[in-house]
Formats: structure tokens, C-alpha cells, sequence
């Protein structure tokens, strides 16, 4: 049987085809037990439900607590270097474990300052010695998180690594070292996303204790990518405890809570489905059928997620203990109490393409054709808060990362309803402005950012270089303060990366301008993570080659 990709990631292997044989065979078995209309939903393309063979057993992704999961903990070294080792060495177990657990990513909402506090308490001692053992052992976490493709059998973690707040020693050695130690490892290491936190109070300011560490975030981005910027002081989020707030997987957010305290620490998305909005579109002689149609999938998606919860109850706690024992959710005794304390989330794709073939013209060109835009996404979040509020469920709204689905729907959508928005092969990635629109970086941000607003359950807004910024690394931080100041949640840079395989130059080319090879890696962000570009999936092959620079 041949392999099937539902990711990026996916890599070719003995292993993996057999793991990728059980997977169908549970997506085979669970549609015969989820309720059949939803199915149907699902494999005509209108919705697609993520890692249907997890239906009713794990949740999706996870923020574990990092210090409640040392509390229990007797650390076995006796020397501070010993101590620092085996911390790092728990870390990493605790990463294998949780994805034994789940579907999804994994998030640490505060890296550094968590390590701050389990040294302190543990009393490693800052001092030379250990903060050049330290970074060795930060080296060798990141070499493992690359080289690592045990998840699955396939693929490396999908890692996210918050930091930038910590104000203390070890707090601030640990992001330093962070940010130097993956700036200066292989170009092809593009493991963890690291999210630095941008707080004008903390480290965004040129008067702030963290400033320094701030520019050696912007520094490592202009040259790797990496990291991405949660934008703590945009309206969406200076209401939150900066450091209670944190992203998971590549743009996941869980704060609000309607059950309990209100934080991303300790707790998860338990299960999200997309709705493919061009396929309503087309499907509507005009708009109000449009949003007729909508409402009756977004009820479909709400009961689906509801039904997936149900299941869950009743079967899954076998499969979560690992998370229920250790607390990794936060006073999470029982999978009732995780769902009461996780996200159900409804994402979306294709918002450009929708308003294209409802109004004939695509969202950021005309002011009517972007009011239905926001329309649109408004409707959508309404119906989640007027869910969320009936049945007491943290129902979000998601801006679904559509590795995948950018493909499978425009594939799927051609066989039951074409349309020439379909010619390019894929739909354009969540609320995003179309990858070709060559508008400039303000532009970009000031016609995305509303929508950040809308999707509380996690949104990003990128912008496109032509090449690697390293010299104007201005740039980068103009475009943060901006993004701030109009309401971006999350905000990301992109540039092609080539590698050399032949003598590892890197840049952005063709041919190797020292060695004159094509055989040439070409790293690019696929949703919220960096992949080769051989492994992304067919639909994001096609919006790859469409990607145009936005201009300075």
C-alpha cells in the first residue's frame, strides 16, 4: 500500500507505512461510529475533521505546567551540572510522553522563566562553569528535537517554546542561549518554533530589561526564520497575564475559560474541525444564502465537536492517563474535567476565495468585498461565544493552519463544484490576503489584522521577504510595533532559505552561487513550522510557487 501524507513532516520508512496502515484502519473503524452525516460532511469536502483516527480517545494539543509537573520530582544528581542534565533530560521525556498522549503539539507557555525557577530551586548556582554546561545541553536538546523523528515513527515534535519575559538570571541565560545556540546550528534545523513574547514593558522598549534579548530574537529571525512574535501589548491580548498566555503548535491559543481560571498554563484544545468556506461560496446563488449555508455547517461543526467530546468520555480515558496522572492540564482529575477546561475549536480556510466568488473581487481590493470579509468571520465568532455561552464548552474560533486542507478541499471541490478559483490548486490559507497580492508589509497587517481579533482560538499573520533580512533587522522590529499598535495577535516572517547539500552555503538561489550545484534543500514555512520543501503536501506545493514578496 502506497503512503499517504496528512503533513508536512511525513517521512518515508518501514515504520511509518505501518504506522500509516493502523492510522487508516482507525479512521476506517471511527467512521463507522461517528454519526454518519458528518462523515458524509467530511468526505464531500465541506468539512474535514483533523486526526480522525484520535475521534474520541486523546485531545488535540497540550500547554503542560511545567513546574507543577517538577513538584513531585526527586532529582537524582547530586551536582549542579548533574541537576541541570538530568532537568533537561525530564524535559525531553515529558515532550515523548505527552506525544504518546495526543494528536497535537506541544507548548511551553514560559521556557525560560520555568527553567529560572526549577534552578533556583534546585540550586544550580549561575556561575561560568554551569552556563557553558548549560549550553551544551540546550545544543543537544535541539539536535534531539531535530534528529528525533520518533513521533509517529515519522516526524520530529511539533515543539513550541515560549519565552522572552524572564526577567531573571537563569530566565534570561536561557532565551540568550536559546536564541545563539539555534541561530548558529545547521540552516537545516527547523525545530523548535520558538515564540518570543513582545511586551513593551519587559523587552520591546529600548528602556526595557529585556531589550537586549529582544534584538538577538530579531537578529535570529533575520537570519533563520525563527523565532515567531506573540504580540502581548495588541488589543487581543492586553487584557491577558502576559505570563499566562502562550501558543501551542504552530498557532494554537487557549486563554479564555469560561469553567475556571483564565490561562494557557495547564491546559489544551481538545478537538477542531474545519469548514471550507469557498465551497458554501459556490454553492450560494447569492449572499444570504451564503451565510444560510453557513450557519447550518457551523451548527453541523459545533455538534460534531460536541458528539466528538461524548465519545471521548466514554473511551478515552485510557488513553490520556498519562496526562491525567501527571497533571499536565492543570486540576485535571478526570477527561469531564478536561473537557470542561480545554477548547473545542471551529477553524476555517479560504476566506479570500469566498469573498472572490461572492463578490467577483478578492477581499483586500475592494472596501465593500472586505466588509463582507469581516462579515463573515463576525458570523462565525458570534456563533461560537453563543454556543460557548449555551452549553457552558470553551468553544473558539481557529484560523485553521491549512497544511492539508488548502489541497484537499480545492481537490475535492473540482469533482462536486468548479470554479476557477480552483485552478491554482490550492485555497489560500485561513483569513490570509492572497500569497501573490505583492501588497506592501503595512498593508498585509493593517487589512489582516481585525480578524485577529475574531479568532480567540489562534490566528497568525506572516509576512513575505524576498530574501533573508540580515542586514536590516530595523525592518523586522518597524513591522512588530506596527503589527502591535493595529491589533496582531501573532506575527511571522518569511523568506526562502536554501541550502547547498553539496557545501552547505545558504542563502536564496537556484544554483549554488559558490559550487555552482542544484542540488539544493529549500526550507520554507508551511503553516507555523519550517519544512523542506519536498515534504510539504501537494496544495501547499502550489501556493509555494504562487508566494510573492511583500514589499518594504
Amino acid at each position: 500500500m502506497k503512503n499517504k501524507s496528512d503533513n508536512a513532516a511525513f517521512r518515508n520508512n518501514y515504520a511509518s507505512e505501518i504506522y500509516q496502515l493502523g492510522a487508516d484502519k482507525a479512521k476506517f473503524d471511527l467512521f463507522n461510529i461517528i454519526p454518519k452525516k458528518y462523515v458524509q460532511l467530511h468526505n464531500e469536502g465541506y468539512i474535514h475533521i483533523h486526526d480522525a483516527e484520535a475521534y474520541g480517545k486523546v485531545n488535540n494539543c497540550s500547554t503542560p505546567d511545567l513546574i507543577a509537573f517538577f513538584e513531585t520530582i526527586v532529582l537524582d544528581s547530586k551536582t549542579e551540572q548533574g541537576k541541570i542534565q538530568e532537568i533537561i533530560n525530564k524535559i525531553k521525556q515529558l515532550i515523548t510522553d505527552i506525544a504518546l498522549s495526543q494528536s497535537g503539539g506541544i507548548g511551553f507557555a514560559n521556557f525560560d522563566s520555568d527553567i529560572d525557577v526549577l534552578f533556583q530551586k534546585h540550586d544550580i548556582l549561575l556561575i561560568p562553569d554551569n552556563i557553558n554546561f548549560f549550553h551544551d545541553c540546550i545544543c543537544e536538546f535541539l539536535t534531539w528535537i531535530n534528529t528525533t523523528r520518533t513521533r509517529f515513527c515519522r516526524e520530529p515534535y511539533y515543539l513550541s517554546l515560549n519565552i522572552g519575559l524572564s526577567c531573571s538570571g537563569w530566565g534570561k541565560i536561557t532565551a540568550q542561549t536559546l536564541l545563539n545556540t539555534f541561530m548558529n546550528m545547521p540552516s537545516d534545523y527547523t525545530r523548535p518554533n520558538i515564540i518570543f513574547k513582545v511586551n513593551r514593558n519587559i523587552n520591546s522598549s529600548q528602556n526595557s530589561p529585556n531589550y537586549d534579548i529582544f534584538q538577538l530574537a530579531l537578529s535570529c529571525t533575520a537570519k533563520r526564520m525563527i523565532p515567531t512574535y506573540l504580540l502581548t501589548d495588541s488589543n487581543i491580548n492586553n487584557t491577558c497575564i502576559p505570563q499566562k498566555l502562550g501558543i501551542m503548535g504552530c498557532r494554537t491559543r487557549v486563554y479564555n475559560n469560561i469553567n475556571g481560571s483564565e490561562t494557557t498554563i495547564g491546559r489544551g484544545n481538545v478537538a477542531n474541525v474545519s469548514i471550507n468556506l469557498p465551497r458554501l461560496a459556490i454553492e450560494s446563488k447569492c449572499i444570504d444564502e451564503f451565510f444560510s449555508l453557513l450557519d447550518s455547517m457551523m451548527d453541523n461543526a459545533s455538534r460534531l465537536l460536541i458528539d466528538r467530546a461524548n465519545q471521548m468520555k466514554l473511551n478515552g480515558e485510557q488513553y490520556v492517563k498519562y496526562i491525567l496522572q501527571n497533571k499536565i492540564w492543570t486540576s485535571v482529575n478526570s477527561i469531564d474535567d478536561m473537557l470542561k477546561q480545554g477548547t473545542l475549536s471551529i477553524g476555517f480556510i479560504g476566506l479570500s476565495e469566498t469573498v472572490e466568488v461572492l463578490t467577483g473581487t478578492q477581499y483586500h481590493m475592494n472596501s465593500e468585498s472586505y466588509q463582507i470579509a469581516l462579515d463573515i468571520i463576525k458570523h462565525m465568532r458570534n456563533f461560537t461565544d453563543n454556543f460557548r455561552d449555551k452549553y457552558f464548552i470553551n468553544f473558539s474560533l481557529l484560523a485553521t493552519p491549512g497544511e492539508m486542507i488548502s489541497g484537499r478541499f480545492c481537490k475535492i471541490d473540482k469533482k462536486y463544484a468548479k470554479n476557477p478559483i480552483q485552478d491554482k490548486g490550492f485555497y489560500t490559507n485561513s483569513f490570509h490576503v492572497p500569497v501573490d497580492s505583492q501588497i506592501s508589509i503595512f498593508e498585509k497587517i493593517n487589512y489582516e489584522a481585525p480578524f485577529h481579533s475574531l479568532c480567540n482560538g489562534g490566528c497568525i499573520t506572516y509576512v513575505e521577504f524576498k530574501s533573508a533580512p540580515l542586514t536590516n533587522v530595523l525592518a523586522l522590529e518597524d513591522a512588530i510595533n506596527y503589527a502591535t499598535l493595529k491589533g496582531i495577535s501573532y506575527l511571522g516572517f518569511n523568506y526562502p532559505l536554501d541550502i547547498c547539500n553539496s557545501c552547505k552555503t545558504n542563502g536564496t538561489f537556484d544554483n549554488c552561487p559558490q559550487c555552482n550545484s542544484n542540488n539544493v534543500k529549500r526550507i520554507r514555512r508551511v503553516s507555523g513550522y519550517l519544512e523542506d520543501l519536498n515534504y510539504f503536501t501537494e496544495g501547499k506545493k502550489a501556493e509555494e510557487s504562487f508566494r510573492k514578496p511583500n514589499v518594504i
